[in-house]
């Protein structure tokens, strides 16, 4: 028998069975075959189970308990082994979370794998389906178990809870709530809210923050000025890319003031960061003035007092208003030269004589009005006339064969 086979195909072709003539609960996937010649020589080993055969089958762990075919994970390749229901290795999810358990494979007892951890090993046999005492069973009084501990849990904090900051700890088994006001933005939270136990404050707005960059300016070097420092501050930076309640944006910033200093300096700083370190350059970024408003305010005093002390300021408004307005600058003229080599175009060939499916032809219905058509369509008119009117200039060649 082939080691190549899966157990599944090693046993049916023990039996008689063929890759032209075999049983209807299993079926031959020809997608994955390397091999004309033979179609179980494929990517499965041969053979495979058909699922509505699979899923009602019964398997049992190593401990004696029973589960169906349909709870059990089965394809993964991996340390070596094919966790899968044609080798009779699938895998499920431990129900006890024994994590000392003796009897299942050696390879699932290292808890250090993550690709294995609190997996058990299972195997089909040819018994009676018995949903008391089985792996669907313990897990279903493990769920009303847990339903009930968050009940419990609920009613200690007083109904203060939220399901988007609870979870259920599976180590300790207890639920656990930790309060982020992140996700209340991500999950777009309005009205009541059962941790701050009211309505949420339907003013929004959104938190700002400034960033100020200080080092060496490097790019002096080897000039008079070499040596000269730098000091920029970006003002009203926002944090969220919209605006939320700003009971959610107080919250943040009672909260999640390291959160938001470190995702800064991760997402938007990071290269400069890495590359003074690395190289060893004087270079600094500071997260300052962090606030909750509804809109970015300006102090014009304290911009005074910082460029007194010798910063550069920027105000972030100002630079997306400025990159907004050369970006509307750089498409429109790129529109322009394009509209000026459709219409060379137009004056060459005709409006009329272009195809009407043609991307000229759509782009022409699209950029140019009917009058300035009709008046490129004059204009190629009169220089054609023009080019007719002009006299002939004929060669010495010319008038030898006249």
């Amino acid at each position: 028998m082939e080691e190549k086979y899966n157990l599944l195909t090693q046993r049916l072709l023990a039996e008689g069975y063929t890759a032209e003539d075999y049983p209807d609960y299993v079926t031959i996937r020809e997608s994955s075959c390397f091999s004309k010649g033979n179609l179980l020589d494929n990517f499965y080993g041969g053979f495979v189970y058909q699922n509505w055969y699979i899923f009602e089958r019964t398997f049992k762990t190593p401990c004696g308990l029973q589960c169906k075919g349909l709870r059990c994970q089965s394809g993964m390749m991996y340390r070596g082994l094919n966790w899968t229901y044609e080798d009779d290795m699938p895998l499920i999810f431990c129900p006890h979370n024994k994590k000392d358990c003796k009897r299942k494979h050696e390879l699932l007892q290292n808890e250090d794998d993550v690709a294995l951890r609190g997996k058990c090993n299972v195997h089909m046999v040819e018994e009676e389906y018995q949903y008391k005492g089985s792996v669907e069973n313990i897990l279903k009084l493990h769920d009303d178990e847990i339903e009930q501990k968050k009940i419990s849990f609920q009613l200690q904090k007083n109904n203060r809870t939220c399901d988007t900051h609870m979870y259920f700890d599976r180590d300790t088994q207890e639920w656990k709530m930790h309060y982020d006001p992140e996700s209340c933005v991500r999950m777009r939270c309005s009205g009541y809210c059962p941790v701050l136990g009211k309505t949420l404050d339907e003013k929004r707005g959104n938190v700002f923050y400034d960033v100020k960059e200080s080092g060496r300016d490097y790019s002096l070097d080897g000039t008079l000025f070499e040596g000269q420092r730098f000091a920029t501050i970006t003002k009203g930076n926002k944090m969220f890319d919209r605006s939320v309640s700003m009971d959610i944006c107080r919250q943040y910033v009672e909260l999640c003031k390291n959160d938001l200093i470190q995702f800064v300096k991760l997402n938007k700083y990071h290269t400069k960061i890495f590359f003074a370190e690395w190289y060893g350059y004087d270079y600094s970024v500071e997260i300052m003035n962090i606030r909750a408003m509804q809109r970015e305010g300006r102090d014009l005093l304290q911009d005074l007092e910082d460029i007194k002390a010798g910063n550069t300021v920027v105000h972030e408004s100002d630079r997306k208003k400025r990159e907004a307005e050369e970006k509307k600058i750089r498409r429109n003229k790129a529109r322009e030269k394009k509209i000026r080599k459709l219409e060379e175009k137009i004056l060459e060939v005709g409006y009329w004589n272009l195809e009407p499916s043609s991307i000229d032809r759509i782009h022409a219905d699209k950029w140019l009005h009917m009058e300035r058509i009709e008046e490129l369509e004059k204009m190629r008119e009169k220089k054609r006339t023009e080019e007719q009117k002009q006299p002939i200039q004929l060669t010495v060649f010319d008038l030898m064969n006249q």
